[in-house]
């Protein structure tokens, strides 16, 4: 950092591109390549391909831990290369650069207000950038830039950026949750948020997922012998279903919703 200069705001990435491939590098290295100063931090590589939902919802859990002022890149886009928005500024007390999908929910529900606008491609891009690796050729520099404090409010302003619905639905006799994500440990996490819902689970209840069938909530696995179901507020605020020394998700199949019945 040159003397008399601020610091740079950090940078936080979250993709898709896993860590088999040089895309998460060559993002890195178009970053500092502008930012050479910037502090980037992972967040996570791993949410599913394509999947947006998962990725808005890996962010929502993320963000308590990410300080104001930062950056977030966030890459998580199956319509690359497609007239959808690329968008750029600032939410609340965040900042933002990736794709107009409604990957930005978790930030734009928080936010108080925002100022957003579409990334102008000339200021930012190669001469030949790749239609199907903005990450690297737009997205990444768009956070460089707003990581050193450069003015965002030059493309035509987004006064109505895409949001998702990150909540479970609720049935006539009870919620019908997603599984938004599968852990390393095959952990099934669903998008059950325990601030909402928890009051709920005071009644007589039966979750059904898959062939597992729960009927309390338990503090942690421990709780329940080796081997046995269990549901639990997991660490990102939702609901999730694990096995005690075992995996929900060999037991469970790919199962992409959970059923809690109130009785």
């Amino acid at each position: 950092m040159k003397p008399g200069r601020l610091p740079l705001r950090p940078i936080f990435l979250l993709t898709d591109f896993g860590l088999e491939d040089w895309y998460v590098g060559a993002m890195k290295a178009e970053i500092h390549r502008r930012a050479p100063d910037a502090t980037i931090i992972d967040l996570s590589h791993g949410v599913p391909p394509q999947n947006v939902a998962a990725g808005a919802f890996v962010l929502n859990a993320a963000l308590n831990s990410v300080p104001s002022d930062a950056v977030l890149c966030c890459v998580v886009d199956p319509g690359v290369g497609s007239h959808r928005r690329a968008i750029w500024g600032r939410i609340g007390t965040h900042y933002f650069s990736g794709p107009d999908n409604g990957l930005a929910t978790p930030l734009l529900e928080r936010a108080s207000d925002f100022e957003l606008f579409e990334i102008p491609a000339p200021l930012l891009t190669p001469e030949e950038p790749s239609l199907t690796f903005q990450g690297r050729d737009l997205f990444a520099p768009a956070a460089a830039l707003l990581a050193e404090g450069y003015p965002f409010h030059l493309g035509p302003p987004v006064a109505d950026p895409v949001r998702l619905s990150l909540d479970p639905e609720e049935t006539a006799d009870g919620i019908r949750a997603r599984v938004m994500l599968v852990d390393r440990f095959g952990n099934l996490i669903t998008n059950i948020w325990r601030e909402k819902y928890e009051a709920k689970f005071d009644q007589p209840f039966e979750i059904q997922a898959g062939p597992l069938r729960i009927t309390q909530i338990s503090k942690t696995f421990s709780n329940v012998p080796a081997g046995s179901p269990l549901a639990y507020w997991g660490s990102a605020g939702t609901l999730e279903i694990g096995i005690n020394m075992g995996s929900a998700a060999e037991i469970a199949g790919k199962i992409s919703i959970i059923d809690v019945v109130f009785k």
